[in-house]
């Protein structure tokens, strides 16, 4: 499992990849390292967050409308920046 983050596409490590971020976003502990350029793993981590934070601002008792969007937008950002960096679809 040597690939690069810009190899991901759907091999079994980015299958892998993918899953262990899945997994991350709905709080179940993953274990993963990353191999990239430090913009790739900038964007990766990016990415990662914002979603994570968009998921918790869902959940969250007191969100309102406008908070919710506030977080979309952000992670829509960082997505978008991921998906240039890496020429990868952000699948979450």
């Amino acid at each position: 499992m040597s690939e690069q983050l810009n190899e991901l596409q759907l091999s079994l490590v980015g299958k892998m990849f993918l899953a262990s971020v899945g997994a991350w976003l709905v709080g179940k502990a993953t274990n993963m390292m990353l191999r990239g350029t430090p913009a790739e793993i900038q964007a990766v981590q990016n990415a990662m967050m914002s979603s994570k934070r968009f998921q918790d601002e869902l959940s969250r008792p007191g969100a309102t409308v406008q908070s919710v969007i506030d977080k979309l937008g952000l992670k829509n950002a960082s997505v978008a920046q991921f998906e240039k960096t890496l020429n990868v679809r952000w699948p979450f």
